[in-house]
């Protein structure tokens, strides 16, 4: 697709309803509940939205569109106002966005639209949990941001947004261009390419724009220690003792468990215990060593705790897993 051709594609392509302000407004309280939200309503979105399969929803917020009243979504929501002006609330506090600029809004942050004049619109990248388990937490744990841990963390409130002055960032520009050309001409592997250029274009707003993210330096730095922390767990994964490899390694017990969870989502525990099932599907696949003897050769003196392990690991049995 030509990108020359977006713009008026877009002012064709409207995914909002030609409805009167009083009509979204019945429609919002018809469908969604209610929740006071400090002291004024706010309607919260289900966790019904379409994805069809994927791991985004991206639409166009058009022109001449009435206002939408406060809502709150399930997803992380980028905004990026592609012409004119994008006057919104967010959390309850005005906000303008001109072309070029961004929001990006965690999963529970209030937002609310003002009607749009004839030339101005924007475009909503809708984001679902699997974006962030799927493609983003590795980034969002290089990066070092908050904002992007906390994004990408099932463990945070998600009450947190940004808005960016992009309106000069061609890359920016550039990435969503691409979206809307993918979305607008849909092709083979479609799906995988916004996932990919949603993931880039988040990663360049987090990183030009935000002022915690890690220098290149301390990512070579974590990443040498995990490296340390993972050879330590691969030769001595059937003790697996935190403060052992503390001891070894040269660093304090707490700072290498809170290490291992930011940089590998994971916990001390869970990286043991994968590498630990990772040697049991070898000898599964090349002994002829009992079950039992293959969980007391890999650290786990309870069978019936390794079969649940070897299941949430494999999928199946130890016996199946053999078989297979």
């Amino acid at each position: 697709m030509n990108i020359a051709e977006l713009e008026q594609i877009i002012r064709d392509s409207s995914d909002v309803p030609n409805a009167t302000e009083e009509e979204v407004v019945a429609h919002f309280r018809a469908k969604y509940p209610v929740v006071n939200f400090g002291d004024r309503p706010v309607y919260v979105f289900t966790a019904e939205r379409e994805f069809g399969g994927s791991c985004h929803a991206v639409s166009v917020h058009g022109i001449n569109a009435p206002a939408t009243p406060e809502h709150i979504y399930q997803y992380a929501l980028i905004t990026y106002c592609y012409a004119g002006e994008f006057k919104m609330t967010v959390d309850g506090a005005p906000v303008t966005l001109s072309a070029g600029d961004c929001l990006v809004a965690d999963r529970h942050v209030p937002h609310g639209v003002a009607a749009t004049g004839p030339n101005d619109f924007a475009v909503n990248i809708v984001l679902n949990d699997r974006f962030f388990d799927d493609h983003f937490l590795k980034t969002a744990t290089r990066l070092g941001s908050k904002f992007a841990l906390a994004l990408s963390t099932r463990t945070s409130a998600h009450m947190e947004s940004r808005v960016y002055q992009s309106r000069n960032d061609e890359l920016a520009r550039c990435l969503v261009d691409r979206i809307l050309c993918e979305k607008f001409d849909p092709a083979v592997a479609t799906d995988d390419i916004i996932d990919s250029l949603a993931e880039a274009l988040l990663t360049h707003l987090l990183r030009t724009y935000e002022g915690d993210v890690r220098s290149q330096a301390e990512i070579d730095q974590c990443e040498r220690l995990i490296g340390r922390i993972r050879e330590h767990v691969a030769l001595n994964y059937r003790e697996g003792n935190l403060g052992k490899m503390a001891a070894a390694l040269g660093y304090d017990a707490t700072y290498l468990s809170a290490t291992v969870r930011q940089e590998t989502g994971q916990t001390f525990k869970q990286l043991v215990n994968e590498e630990r099932m990772k040697r049991a599907a070898m000898l599964l696949q090349g002994t002829h060593m009992t079950v039992a003897e293959i969980a007391a050769e890999v650290g786990v003196s309870n069978l019936t705790q390794f079969y649940k392990r070897f299941r949430e690991y494999a999928g199946c049995t130890p016996n199946d897993y053999r078989n297979q």
